[in-house]
């Protein structure tokens, strides 16, 4: 099959547990009727924990007051789970830096990608081997993105007639994610990936989040690969169709994957939940 595997993890606070990142991998064969091993690339985000001062608890209850990261064991355990064994494993600075990466080094037609905290659901019916037929007999279809929300309308989530009927039902939207999606590389090389900031969000320079641990705050800066893309469409329905990203399923359909590892995250700038 034409499609590399773009896998992306973190050092997070329940490592070198990786107990979510093998129901992740296994999910994504199973639902996907993947019988193949694909060719997979882990990109690791290096970016260090906020310095955290005082004890705290881990998601294991271990307790600390001066908390490293446990970096190799997590590599290791990574290695150790059959489906990522012979995947290459890349350092990188972001999560921008990774999604850029991923786009450099893929040589099949397709990328996947898929961030390390999700769970496909049994609502999805079709193989990736049907995905892409559908992609390499539509070249407007760039892109193919599971919805951890409901297929509904929302200010930012708004959908546009389709040109042709699909053999699978797929819906035209400006909407824009990172969340795990299968994309058109020659397309994504030429219009996405000159958008994207290396070091992070350009469009929200001093926006912090906050993610609620254990009754601590950790920091955490804007993503920065849906904000430019958003940006870039908006509702201008030319530059969605430029970009080509269709959300899989029909229009009210509930949502494809969810979030094994959401967080309390709150946008100071508004003091308000994200």
């Amino acid at each position: 099959m034409d499609v590399t595997i773009a896998y992306m993890t973190n050092y997070t606070l329940d490592i070198p547990n990786i107990d979510k990142q093998k129901k992740t991998i296994e999910s994504f064969y199973n639902i996907f009727k993947i019988n193949e091993n694909l060719t997979t690339f882990i990109f690791c985000d290096e970016k260090q924990l906020s310095k955290i001062e005082g004890e705290i608890e881990l998601f294991n209850k271990s307790k600390y007051f001066d908390y490293k990261i446990p970096g190799e064991i997590y590599e290791n355990n990574l290695k150790d789970i059959n489906l990522l064994k012979h995947a290459s494993f890349i350092k990188t600075k972001s999560l921008c830096d990774g999604y850029k990466k991923a786009i450099e080094l893929c040589e099949t037609k397709y990328l996947f990608f898929l961030e390390h905290d999700w769970i496909f659901l049994s609502n999805i019916t079709h193989s990736l081997k049907e995905l892409v037929e559908i992609m390499n007999k539509n070249n407007e279809v760039n892109n193919i993105l599971f919805n951890k929300l409901s297929n509904n309308p929302l200010s930012y989530q708004l959908f546009y007639n389709n040109n042709k009927n699909y053999e699978i039902p797929l819906l035209l939207t400006n909407r824009q994610s990172n969340n795990p999606n299968l994309l058109r590389v020659d397309h994504a090389k030429e219009i996405r990936y000159p958008l994207i900031n290396n070091n992070g969000c350009s469009l929200h320079p001093g926006i912090e989040f906050y993610y609620y641990v254990n009754k601590m705050k950790l920091p955490n800066y804007c993503g920065g690969i849906e904000c430019e893309l958003c940006d870039l469409c908006g509702n201008n329905e030319n530059k969605v169709r430029m970009l080509g990203t269709y959300i899989y399923g029909e229009l009210n359909k509930n949502p494809t994957i969810i979030h094994s590892d959401g967080c309390d995250r709150v946008g100071l700038e508004k003091n308000k939940k994200i």
